[in-house]
C-alpha cells in the first residue's frame, strides 16, 4: 500500500478527535483540512494547514499579503499543472469542487502567486520547458507537442512570434490534452489554455512590441532562474 504522507499525518489527530470532529471543517463534499503550500511573490511563504474551502485571499491574510507594494496578478491552485487562475479567483473555494467550478483544480495545493512584474509568456515558457524535458518520449503527443510549445513560446517571448502562433498554441495544446498516455501532457496543456484565456493580450504584445515589455529583473521568481538548454537551444 502506498500512502500519502500528508493523509498518514492525518490519522492521530482524527484517532484522538473522531471522525465528526474532522468532518466539522471543510464542506460537505471536501470534509476536513489539508494543506497548502503558498509561494511566489507573497511576503511570508510556507506551508498553511486548514478546512478544505478556504480561500486564497483568506491564505493571504494569514501570509501577509503579497510583497509589499506590489499586488496579484495570476495563481495556479494546484501547482503548475492546473490552469492559472487571476486575482477575481481570490474568494474561489479551495476545495475540489470551488477549483473545478472555477475552471482549474486543486491538485497539490501548491498555490503560486505571482504579481504584476511577473509576464505570463515568460512563467508559461519555463513551465513548458519543464514539461519537455520531462516528457518520457513514449507517446507522440507529448514528445513533439511539448516540444514544438516550446520553440513557438520562445519566439514569442523573444518578439518573434506571429499572431497565428497563438493559434497554433492552442491547436497543440488541444491535440496533447487528454491524448497522451500519462497526465503529463494534460499538465503541460493546462498553463498553454488558461493563459490564452486570460491573458491572451499580453501575448500579443509581445508580437507589435517585438519582443517582451517585462523587466525580469523586478521579479524575484524568475530573475536569477538559468534558461533550459534541452533540445539542444542554448538560453
Amino acid at each position: 500500500m502506498v500512502n500519502n504522507v500528508e493523509s498518514i499525518a492525518s490519522v492521530p489527530a482524527i484517532l484522538n478527535k473522531g471522525k465528526e470532529w474532522f468532518r466539522s471543517m471543510g464542506s460537505e463534499k471536501s470534509p476536513g483540512f489539508t494543506l497548502y503550500s503558498l509561494s511566489g511573490h507573497v511576503a511570508n511563504p510556507g506551508q498553511f494547514e486548514g478546512p478544505l474551502g478556504i480561500t486564497l485571499r483568506q491564505l493571504l491574510d494569514m501570509s501577509g499579503g503579497m510583497r509589499p507594494g506590489h499586488r496579484l496578478k495570476f495563481w495556479t491552485p494546484g501547482g503548475s499543472s492546473t490552469p492559472l487562475l487571476t486575482e477575481e479567483h481570490l474568494d474561489v473555494p479551495l476545495d475540489y469542487e470551488g477549483v473545478g467550478a472555477a475552471g482549474s483544480m486543486l491538485g497539490t495545493k501548491a498555490l503560486q502567486c505571482f504579481d504584476e512584474t511577473t509576464c505570463v509568456v515568460r512563467a508559461v515558457t519555463r513551465w513548458t520547458e519543464f514539461y519537455a524535458h520531462e516528457s518520457c518520449g513514449k507517446c507522440t503527443p507529448c514528445r513533439e507537442g511539448t516540444y514544438w510549445l516550446v520553440q513557438l513560446l520562445r519566439d514569442l517571448e523573444a518578439g518573434k512570434g506571429r499572431m497565428d502562433d497563438l493559434d497554433k498554441l492552442a491547436d497543440i495544446a488541444d491535440n496533447i490534452n487528454g491524448k497522451s498516455f500519462c497526465a503529463l501532457g494534460d499538465g503541460a496543456a493546462s498553463p498553454i489554455f488558461s493563459s490564452l484565456k486570460y491573458f491572451r493580450e499580453e501575448y500579443e504584445q509581445h508580437i507589435t512590441g517585438g519582443g517582451c515589455p517585462f523587466d525580469p529583473a523586478k521579479s524575484t521568481v524568475w530573475a536569477d532562474e538559468p534558461r533550459s538548454t534541452h533540445l539542444g537551444v542554448n538560453a
